[in-house]
């Protein structure tokens, strides 16, 4: 977490930093409406606010700041307050005290963000803000690649036709009983923060979806993978 305080020094040291990374890339990076927006070369960085500060791998923003100081260690009830209707509620498959809560992100046109609540025990312990497709029609051209290679198949064989390692996580929803496996793919992209490929399973346990999602902002840097014990 960025300690208080953040204003306008921690957006210039934020700028400054972003700046070299884009630099030690070979890329020129143009600061435009506090997104940063590389040439075409390939190189790109995670979109990130001017009034963010990027730790690490973490990116934290104020939003995400101000919303975790008033969640963290409240019940689960304390985030359908704040967020509104859940998407969708799911278990990890190896800890069924851990769950991670999906809401959409009020105000987004095109339903593409999402806030991941993780709670541990019915409480409230971290928080993130995660968006599909997040490097754009790049990650729109890798997902319909791999979904020719997924759908309608098995874990093991999915794992295989895809090149994928083992997955970061395997969860159940509670509202389907569907099974969705993530896996890491920061490899696949220069893009900042942390990057998964979720793929859904039905209940014969065969691929019928798959999803590139990037974090925008958390509180963790890992957020399917960080223990908060």
């Amino acid at each position: 977490m960025v300690g208080d305080g953040a204003g306008d020094d921690f957006e210039s040291e934020s700028i400054v930093h972003l700046r070299n990374l884009a630099l030690r890339g070979g890329c020129v990076g143009l600061l435009l409406g506090g997104v940063c927006m590389l040439s075409s070369s390939g190189c790109r960085l995670h979109p990130v606010s001017l009034a963010s500060m990027a730790i690490g791998d973490v990116i934290i923003d104020a939003d995400v700041k101000k919303h975790q100081e008033k969640l963290y260690g409240e019940p689960v009830a304390s985030a359908d307050e704040m967020f509104g209707e859940r998407q969708e509620t799911l278990v990890y498959a190896d800890d069924p005290g851990r769950e991670l809560i999906t809401y959409l992100v009020k105000g987004d046109l095109l339903d593409d963000q999402s806030w991941v609540v993780e709670a541990r025990d019915g409480r409230l312990v971290a928080l993130s803000r995660v968006k599909r497709n997040i490097d754009g029609v790049e990650d729109v051209v890798k997902a319909a690649a791999i979904k020719s290679k997924v759908m309608g198949k098995t874990p093991a064989d999915c794992s295989r036709d895809a090149e994928l390692k083992e997955p970061l996580a395997t969860l159940r929803s509670r509202d389907t009983g569907e099974v969705m496996r993530v896996y890491d793919v920061r490899n696949w992209t220069n893009t900042r923060g942390a990057r998964y490929c979720v793929l859904r399973f039905d209940q014969e346990e065969r691929c019928r979806d798959i999803r590139l999602v990037g974090v925008s902002a958390s509180t963790l840097k890992d957020p399917l993978a960080d223990s908060t014990r």
